[in-house]
């Protein structure tokens, strides 16, 4: 059988990952497709190693180079693919290129995504596609089913992540003795309306003698933050067991600040966008959204107390007895929207 993955964005990366890998432990052909943008594409040649990979399409951060290069030229491109190759079904995070290639195509394709806001677009995915499929944060339809997890826990769920202090050392780290920070750029679409480098505008005003650990999407401000803090050059090796031991997760974008709460560390969200997503983790007590100014009590306090190791475990347990795997929730739909060659597999 074979499966064409498409990943336009960091935040989706680790999605597919171990689906990937078990899909080819059973025979799958899969081939991931990805966007030519910022450094995914080296970060793809890492994480994906082993695997067909393509490029297709891709994005200047340009308004225009985002619907030219990076929906109409991708969707001609996925069109071509389909045909040459002949996938039994595709797989994607919210691709409008990729569903309307495949339904002129005639090959089955699901979605699974966590980011209901973004109705027009939603829309659009659900004509296109076979289903979509959010964590309970939707009114299920005709065309929008649930999975009872968020889909950074395919990847960050102790079943498929073991942190490992090893990483530590190469920045000299000690646990849970710094701070994550993750600094988006907001010349992606998510976050054109958000003021740029809000983490950058707090800096300053962030206890002066903590330890921090600096990842930056647009690396051309680096010069505008503390001199001592330790800037990240990506792809980083482990970035997960970097965010698991430390003390405090700050973050502008949406997506790592949630990956900081599942992996039990004290996470904030400090940019502009209301997520129901996020509202899931903060009805659990994990997660705060403090945007911008209001983020810096919350950051020096957090600081300035000890981690609680116990409640980082007892946290993650909860959430593995209590949430989806989604990495065989992923595999049992794949199997099932297989159409007619589903009586050919068994989902295991």
């Amino acid at each position: 059988m074979k499966i064409l993955i498409d990943i336009k964005h960091p935040a989706q990366l680790n999605l597919f990952k171990n689906l990937s890998r078990v899909l080819a432990d059973e025979g799958w052909d899969v081939t991931i497709c990805y966007l030519e943008r910022g450094k995914l594409p080296k970060i793809i040649a890492q994480e994906y190693a082993g695997f067909r990979t393509i490029p297709v399409g891709s994005s200047k951060g340009t308004k225009w180079s985002i619907f030219w290069d990076g929906n109409v030229k991708r969707t001609l491109t996925f069109f071509n693919l389909i045909r040459k190759n002949n996938y039994n079904i595709c797989v994607a995070a919210s691709s409008i290129p990729l569903a309307l290639a495949a339904r002129v195509s005639g090959v089955p394709i699901i979605q699974f995504y966590d980011d209901p806001e973004r109705g027009k677009i939603n829309d659009l995915n659900a004509v296109f596609s076979d289903q979509l499929f959010f964590p309970p944060i939707v009114e299920k339809t005709e065309k929008t089913s649930t999975f009872n997890c968020l889909k950074e826990w395919s990847y960050l769920s102790p079943r498929w992540f073991k942190p490992d202090t090893q990483i530590l050392q190469r920045y000299g780290l000690t646990p849970h003795q710094y701070v994550f920070v993750r600094e988006v750029s907001n010349k992606s679409f998510n976050y054109y309306d958000q003021e740029d480098a809000i983490v950058c505008s707090l800096s300053q005003e962030i206890d002066p003698n903590a330890t921090v650990v600096l990842s930056l999407e647009d690396k051309s401000i680096a010069h505008k933050f503390p001199k001592n803090w330790i800037l990240l050059e990506e792809p980083v090796g482990d970035i997960h067991s970097l965010i698991y031991y430390s003390k405090l997760v700050i973050s502008s974008g949406d997506s790592m600040a949630r990956e900081g709460a599942m992996l039990g560390v004290p996470s904030v969200y400090c940019g502009i966008r209301n997520m129901k997503a996020n509202e899931m983790l903060m009805g659990l007590g994990i997660l705060e959204h403090l945007p911008q100014r209001e983020a810096l009590p919350f950051i020096n306090s957090t600081i300035a107390a000890s981690f609680d190791e116990q409640k980082q475990v007892s946290t993650r347990n909860e959430l593995l007895e209590t949430w989806d795997d989604m990495v065989d929730f992923m595999k049992k739909q794949i199997h099932h929207y297989m159409k007619g060659q589903i009586n050919h597999y068994k989902y295991q």
